[in-house]
Parts: C-alpha cells; sequence; structure tokens
C-alpha cells in the first residue's frame, strides 16, 4: 500500500525583481523628457536663468558660462575640480564648458532648476563652442540632407542648419503674446524681455540689433542743403542715427496697444540660434497671424512670409466660404482669417476644406500646436515628475525591505531557542505525519508481521 502524505500545497513567495530593473519600468518616455526641458527653457527664455546676474556667489557663477554684470555675452566657464586632475586634467579642461553647466542643471537640489534653466547661455550654443545646451537633438538633425528646407534657408548641406530650443521658442512665444494680451507684462518683465533678446541676439543674429537708415556725416556732406531740410551736415547726420529692429520692437511693446501685439513672441522667434531653428520658429509667428507684425528679421520673417502664402494658396483663387456668407480668398483673406479665429469665420465646413490641401494642413497644424505646447508642456512634466516618484519609491521600497530582511536575519541569529532552533509545527505537516504512520501500521511490510512470517518457517522446518 503507497504511502499517503495528503495534498499538502507549498506556498513560496516570488522574489523581486532586481532594483535596478524596477526603477527601469517606471523610467520617464522620451515625450515626457523632451515636454519637461522645453518648458524649463522657455520659461528661461522668458525669465532669464537663475544664475544670469546672480548678485550671490559671483565667483561660482564663473564656472558655469553665465551672463554677468548686463554683459550681452557670455562669461566663459573656468574651474577646476577633484574629479578631473593628473592624467585626466586636459580633458576636463577641454569639457569643462560641458560637463559643469550639465550637472548644475540636471544634478542639483536648487529649487528654482526644476522650472527653468542656469543661463540663457544653452541657447547661444553651436557645434564648436562647447557650451552645455540641453537640446542635442538638433545635432543629430544637423547630419539629415534635409534639402527642401535647406533650400529654403540657403543653408547648404553640411552645414549646420539648426540650433537648441526651437519648441522652447515656439512656447515662449505664446506664453508672451497671452500676457501682453492679459496686461501680466509687467515694466520689470519687459526690461527682463528687451535684456534676454539682446542677449541672444549678440550670439545668434547680430542683425536683429543692426541700425539700419542711418547717414553718416560724409553722406550728408554729399547732399543739398534743400535735401537736408536747411539743418547742416552735422545735424542732419546726428538726427538720422538710425534704428533697429530691436529698438522698433520694443518700442512698440512699451507703447501697448494693438501695434504690441505678437511682438515679444516675435523677437524670440529672431533671436534663436541656427538659420532653421529660426525660419520654423517664424513659420509658427505666421501661422498664428503675426507676419505683419514689428520683432521679426531675416529667416524668421521669410519663414512668417511662408506661411502666410501658404494661407493664401490654401484658399485658392476661388476662396472659402465661411459663415454669414462670407468668402475668404487672396491675401485680405489669409489675413483676416490667421489674426482671428479661423474655426469661428469658416466654421468646420471651412476649416476641413482648408485642411484638405497640403499648405493649409501646414499651416492650421503649425498654429493648433502653437497654441497648445504650453499645455502639452505642463502634462509631461507632471508625467515626468510621477515616473520620478515612482523610480523613487522604488528605492524607498527596497530599503525598507533590506532593513526588514535584516531586522529578521539579526533576530534569527541572536534569539535562537534552546532546543529545536525554532521549529514550528502546523497542522499540516503534523495531519501527514499521522497518515504515514497509519500506513506504516497498516502495510504487509510491518515489521512484527514480517519476523512472525519468518519464525513460523523457520519452527516448521527444524521442529
Amino acid at each position: 500500500m503507497a504511502l499517503n502524505y495528503g495534498n499538502s500545497i507549498a506556498s513560496y513567495a516570488e522574489p523581486d525583481a532586481p532594483l535596478a530593473m524596477r526603477m527601469m519600468e517606471n523610467l520617464p518616455g522620451i515625450t515626457a523628457s523632451v515636454g519637461f526641458s522645453s518648458m524649463r527653457g522657455a520659461n528661461t527664455l522668458i525669465r532669464g536663468g537663475f544664475f544670469d546676474d546672480a548678485t550671490r556667489f559671483a565667483n561660482s557663477r564663473a564656472r558655469f558660462g553665465v551672463f554677468q554684470g548686463g554683459s550681452l555675452t557670455p562669461t566663459a566657464a573656468t574651474g577646476k575640480s577633484f574629479l578631473f586632475q593628473g592624467p585626466f586634467k586636459d580633458l576636463y579642461t577641454r569639457r569643462d564648458p560641458f560637463l559643469k553647466p550639465s550637472r548644475l542643471n540636471n544634478i542639483t537640489m536648487r529649487p528654482r532648476a526644476i522650472s527653468r534653466m542656469h543661463s540663457l547661455s544653452v541657447f547661444t550654443a553651436s557645434e564648436g563652442s562647447g557650451l552645455y545646451t540641453f537640446a542635442q537633438g538638433h545635432r543629430l538633425l544637423n547630419k539629415l540632407p534635409m534639402k527642401s528646407l535647406r533650400a529654403a534657408v540657403g543653408v547648404e548641406e553640411g552645414a549646420n542648419l539648426f540650433g537648441p530650443g526651437l519648441i522652447s521658442s515656439i512656447a515662449a512665444g505664446t506664453k508672451l503674446d497671452r500676457m501682453a494680451a492679459s496686461g501680466k507684462l509687467s515694466l520689470a518683465g519687459i526690461d527682463q524681455l528687451s535684456l534676454n533678446v539682446q542677449r541672444l541676439a549678440t550670439a545668434n543674429n547680430p542683425a536683429l540689433l543692426q541700425k539700419v537708415g542711418a547717414v553718416s556725416y560724409q553722406e550728408a556732406v554729399g547732399m543739398t542743403a534743400r535735401a537736408r531740410g536747411g539743418l547742416s551736415a552735422t545735424q542732419y547726420a546726428a538726427r538720422n542715427i538710425g534704428t533697429s529692429t530691436f529698438e522698433t520692437s520694443m518700442a512698440a511693446i512699451r507703447a501697448g496697444g494693438e501695434g504690441a501685439r505678437g511682438v515679444a513672441g516675435n523677437l524670440m522667434a529672431s533671436s534663436m540660434a541656427g538659420a532653421g531653428t529660426q525660419y520654423l520658429a517664424g513659420y509658427f509667428r505666421g501661422a498664428q497671424g503675426f507676419a505683419e507684425a514689428a520683432g521679426l528679421q531675416g529667416k524668421a520673417l521669410t519663414g512668417a512670409q511662408k506661411a502666410f502664402s501658404h494661407m493664401v494658396s490654401a484658399l485658392g483663387t476661388e476662396g472659402i466660404a465661411g459663415r454669414a456668407g462670407t468668402k475668404f480668398v487672396g491675401e485680405a483673406g489669409a489675413k483676416a482669417l490667421l489674426e482671428g479665429s479661423v474655426l469661428k469665420q469658416l466654421g468646420t465646413k471651412g476649416t476641413f476644406k482648408a485642411l484638405s490641401t497640403g499648405t493649409g494642413a501646414r499651416v492650421l497644424g503649425a498654429r493648433a500646436a502653437a497654441l497648445a505646447i504650453p499645455g502639452l508642456q505642463v502634462v509631461a512634466a507632471a508625467s515626468l515628475m510621477y515616473d520620478l516618484g515612482r523610480m523613487g519609491g522604488e528605492v524607498i521600497k527596497s530599503g525598507i525591505n533590506l532593513a526588514r530582511d535584516a531586522s529578521v536575519s539579526l533576530q534569527g541569529s541572536i534569539n535562537k531557542p534552546m532546543f529545536g532552533m525554532g521549529y514550528r509545527d502546523t497542522e499540516l505537516a503534523a495531519t501527514s505525519r499521522a497518515r504515514g504512520v497509519m500506513a506504516i501500521q497498516n502495510s504487509r511490510l510491518n515489521a512484527r508481521s514480517a519476523l512472525g512470517s519468518e519464525a513460523a518457517m523457520m519452527a516448521a522446518h527444524f521442529g
């Protein structure tokens, strides 16, 4: 008879996955990371870096390549670190403008680093400068052919087309538009914007600050007295010193009113690094209806005009009928639509008709994206914080489990009983042992039965 030990089911706890694997499961996605970084970049474009013009730690600011004392060019990063001494000293000196600001923006306990970057210098970084920039993706895009965009911008293949901060500049422009419309762009904010644009333009687009229309003394001397309006050559040259796109635009912003509409965002688009970045940023500005507003210059102006021409093409020669029987056609129709609400003026049917064309889909898609990016950045930031919180929770959980296991192990070592080593019986184990004993007793292989049979055989044989 077979032994029956009962139906005992052993319960085993599944081992936890390694901490590194559990943290990787909660690693933030690329979309959330890009959205969070571009949000910080947009805030930096509006408010400046938290290390720019800092009043404290002036000596340590010099290590991170920031703007100091109202300067329009970033101070070169300097300083040493004990991590890169000896044989690695030359390597550290060469990469210092990148390594230190990278650590400052990403591995820091400063609360301000959550909302913005350390300096506007992150938007002035070029391929050869070595300065840190959070938007490393533009370096990969510069390696792509993009023949149509290069032809539109006038950049030869192999040359750098993009600079850092396209998404940030679009978001900053939309935020500045909303702030100006709601009256939240204060005088201090206007002064900060003026300084930020000057710094960016000095590094990325000096033509934005260049005076045009100036008359030199030699030119005034060559003019007739009538042409000078009765003024002497010295007086005429002094009065006609010219003005820059930047000065005209800032005057419009300070004056306020309808003339200031969209100007701050246009300045931001014109001051970004890279001809391709300026062109695309200008295209978004044109799609939002600011192609004729002040502040656009160079490639940004070209991009805005391209968006306007795309809208004219989308309307076609016959135009698109809107609500109340209004027909939008040509440049006048495109201007009225882009400077107002496309959906309200065209209606659902007319809007879908414009979207059905290739040029209409481009300009209206850019328009919708520009309005949605600031909100999407907030969602991306919340998603990233949630993922990082879960990663931190896994670390805390592992620490708690480690402390608990260590406590159990320590108790097992110092709290042993005198006999039995702390063995604890269970009802299932006791039942299994009882059934085993009963099976042995009832089996033909019982020891007493076997001895009795052997005794009977011996008695029969030997008598």
